[in-house]
């Protein structure tokens, strides 16, 4: 058996206080997501960072979002979303500018080529899907995608409640 994909660890050495879980294996094969992507794209620049295919996604779906509203769409940082955003911005993909009606809100758009590289990131991301799950039957993928998104809501929900300041988990 190999012991080494491409320069990637199979998987990751096995410890008993953290058997297999569910969880577990969401964030490992995220991460291999994340370097399948990288190796794909070859990416320089801020795309190459943590987060910035996040920020260029959410974008496409909601530009002209206050920067606000990314980092509370995205999940990251305040300060990492301003690093990306402000490296975006310097490589032509964004740009930002003051809200009209609220001088302290940043609106943020994406440009043509923001536009163009996301167009590029989804058929990269096709690509790594349909290796990813070329061993999985359409009966597989139902399942998959009927699971996965309960996992994810819980998390947001979970997520919602700790920033309200109720109990944490």
């Amino acid at each position: 058996m190999k012991e080494r994909i491409e320069g990637f660890p199979i998987a990751p050495p096995a410890r008993k206080e953290l058997s297999d879980t569910p969880i577990k294996f969401c964030n490992e094969i995220s991460r291999l997501f994340r370097a399948k992507l990288r190796q794909s794209d070859d990416s320089e620049g801020v795309m190459s960072q943590p987060g910035a295919h996040l920020v260029l996604s959410r974008l496409a779906v909601c530009d002209g979002i206050t920067q606000l509203e990314l980092v509370r769409a995205t999940h990251l940082r305040p300060p990492t979303v301003s690093v990306i955003l402000q490296k975006m911005e310097a490589e032509g993909l964004v740009e930002r500018k003051c809200d009209e009606h609220d001088r302290r809100a940043v609106r943020v758009t994406l440009t043509d080529e923001g536009r163009a590289l996301d167009r590029k990131n989804i058929e990269t991301i096709h690509r790594i899907d349909e290796v990813a799950l070329r061993d999985l039957d359409e009966e597989e993928i139902a399942a998959l995608m009927a699971i996965l998104p309960k996992i994810r809501d819980q998390l947001l929900q979970s997520l919602e409640t700790n920033e309200k300041g109720e109990e944490k988990e």
